[in-house]
């Protein structure tokens, strides 16, 4: 297992790279440092550049990314402009290959939410479609995959389970598109833990913490143990990344060890 530390909710600085975030990352004991790709996307080459050079330093990986997409990107509903999303990944998977990426997670509630008038069929086919015609030409031609991710309702009003997030696995139908479990969005939806087992090899990636963003500090909730118990059990030993508000190295060192802690 490799775990990482997602720096887009963590982090104050919403328009570059945290630097003294990426310190503590590595001090913390973690393996990689999952960025923003919208937010990467957004930075000119030379910064990624100097970012990759900074991770090497620390031997910090760069194993994944997260938000996908920004708002403006827009992916259902008939304002969808796929041509002004090739244009986007063009230069965000340039990006993500500077830094050494294999993953990205397709979250991204604002690019893909239903917009009035369009229906839950339309927006599946629609999601479908575009993974399959725009997405997974970048994916095979930079060797990475994608983890489709549920969101729960309270921030996206589509793809909000685990079954839902299959749905597109399944509709797609590559071995590059794969699926992510979020505790926060497992617990918040009232998801059985247990379709962790049934979806157990089509799992790619893990994003863990408690309600509200909080992290795992020693006692976890009941409803996170069960998660990670049975997360334990599939046998899953990929990625798995916190995605928190912040908190300082003390506390990133303590969730760390607490999760691993299961899956001795």
């Amino acid at each position: 297992m490799r775990y990482g530390y997602a720096t887009g909710f963590a982090s104050p600085i919403k328009d570059a790279v945290d630097y003294r975030l990426l310190d503590d990352i590595q001090a913390a004991g973690f393996d990689f440092a999952e960025f923003p790709l919208a937010l990467l996307a957004s930075l000119p080459l030379d910064e990624c550049r100097k970012a990759a050079g900074r991770l090497d330093a620390l031997g910090l990986g760069a194993d994944s990314c997260c938000n996908m997409f920004p708002p403006s990107v827009r992916i259902t509903g008939p304002k969808r402009d796929w041509q002004h999303a090739r244009a986007y990944l063009d230069g965000a998977f340039e990006r993500m290959t500077l830094l050494g990426v294999r993953k990205v997670v397709f979250g991204s509630s604002g690019a893909r939410n239903l917009p009035e008038g369009t229906t839950p069929a339309e927006g599946y086919r629609q999601v479908i479609d575009f993974v399959g015609e725009v997405v997974l030409p970048f994916l095979e031609a930079h060797r990475m995959v994608l983890a489709m991710e549920p969101i729960g309702h309270y921030e996206a009003n589509f793809i909000n389970t685990l079954d839902d997030g299959m749905r597109v696995v399944r509709g797609v139908n590559h071995p590059r598109v794969r699926l992510l479990a979020d505790s926060v969005h497992v617990l918040y939806e009232g998801e059985d833990p247990h379709h962790l087992k049934d979806y157990a090899q089509h799992l790619e990636h893990i994003h863990v913490c408690e309600a509200e963003r909080a992290l795992p500090l020693g006692q976890v909730s009941e409803g996170l143990k069960r998660f990670l118990t049975i997360l334990q059990a599939t046998g899953y030993d990929k990625t798995l990344s916190f995605e928190p508000v912040p908190y300082a190295l003390p506390e990133m060192r303590t969730a760390l060890n607490t999760v691993k802690s299961y899956f001795i």
